[in-house]
């Protein structure tokens, strides 16, 4: 009888499938991190770019304009808070004329349905010639793993 070393083909078979089984599950983690990168980068870009676009708004306003409602769209000279101080750029602490919502495509809506994210904005005197403007967007989507993206951006005006 000769001494016969290496492996069956059953061997080898079975190998090959815990091999197989292995890499599925490394494609699932793959697959998975992909679209959840895509999706928290999608968010969070439109997330800076409704900040961005509340922060024009804000600094366009003339430098005294304490009238000016920027929670409808468009703007209006009237009933609104334009850069008087107030508001909060805190999630959990949103204060009425201070605050807006918008749908998935970054156009403002009220209805609660179609919220997708919360803007939050803050005006604070600094000093007679001087308001500091904090504007705050986060998505209110459900992130099953981490947290949602938001943006703050922060900037100064004058008259």
């Amino acid at each position: 009888m000769k001494n016969e070393s290496g492996m069956t083909l059953v061997e080898s078979m079975i190998a090959i499938l815990i091999l197989l089984f292995g890499l599925l599950a490394l494609a699932q983690a793959i697959a998975f991190s992909v679209v959840a990168s895509k999706t928290f980068g999608r968010d969070s870009g439109l997330a800076t770019a409704a900040a961005h676009d509340k922060m024009e708004e804000l600094v366009g306003l003339p430098f005294g304009d304490t009238t000016t409602n920027l929670t409808e769209a468009p703007p209006y000279g009237a009933d609104g808070t334009g850069l008087a101080p107030g508001g909060s750029f805190y999630p959990a602490d949103p204060v009425e004329g201070y605050t807006d919502t918008l749908d998935v495509t970054g156009a403002r809506t009220a209805s609660a349905a179609d919220i997708a994210y919360t803007r939050q904005w803050q005006v604070v005197d600094e000093t007679a010639t001087r308001k500091r403007i904090i504007v705050s967007v986060r998505s209110n989507k459900s992130f099953n793993y981490g947290t949602p993206p938001s943006t703050v951006l922060v900037t100064q005006k004058t008259p």
